[in-house]
């Protein structure tokens, strides 16, 4: 999965470069100076440790970003927050992972002028993480909980694409602890932003 993730990175970057000289020929599309998005989506754990099974869960997330006026970049701050569970099988257990993540974000944005505007950007931050077992019955036949919290640094490289310079669609793959790193496909509304 991860490999797979960065030759998507590495092609989306190929790509960039030839459509950057669309820049060097002449400024970047005039764009509003702040936007704010807000999004929800789905979230995958990379690996499945010494679990039997993964299972896909969601993530939801605010970011709001300075867009430079003449130049392909914008800079942020995103707050964002997932869940996903890990089962064992032969205990019945179940066991949830979240995190919740503040990053400054970086964004090269391609073709800005048109409808469709791919971008390539990193997030890099910290947070909270949550390791949450549920098991099924105890020993004395009572369900029990038992939580493991932790601060944690990550970093979030990311590709993705804006559409009528309303909507984007990312992929990311969020590096947390190998416990809590995922991979996670998300869809925003953006208010504010957009060309002039």
């Amino acid at each position: 999965m991860k490999r797979m993730f960065f030759v998507i990175i590495a092609s989306a970057m190929m790509f960039a470069g030839g459509v950057q000289q669309v820049y060097a020929k002449g400024k970047a599309a005039p764009v509003r100076a702040l936007e704010l998005e807000i999004g929800a989506g789905m979230v995958s754990p990379t690996n499945k440790l010494d679990f039997d099974k993964n299972r896909v869960g969601y993530n939801i997330n605010a970011e709001l970003r300075c867009n430079f006026k003449t130049h392909p970049f914008d800079i942020g701050l995103r707050v964002d927050g997932g869940t996903f569970h890990r089962t064992l099988k032969l205990n019945k257990d179940l066991f949830k992972f979240r995190s919740l993540n503040v990053m400054a974000v970086f964004d090269w944005n391609i073709n800005r002028k048109g409808i469709f505007s791919p971008y390539l950007g990193i997030g890099i931050g910290g947070g909270l993480t949550s390791n949450q077992g549920m098991s099924i019955k105890d020993v004395a036949n009572q369900p029990f909980k038992e939580t493991v919290n932790s601060a944690a640094f990550c970093v979030m490289p990311r590709v993705g694409v804006e559409i009528f310079h309303r909507a984007r669609a990312t992929l990311y793959y969020k590096h947390i602890k190998d416990a809590n790193s995922h991979f996670g496909l998300s869809v925003g509304i953006v208010f504010g932003g957009g060309r002039k």
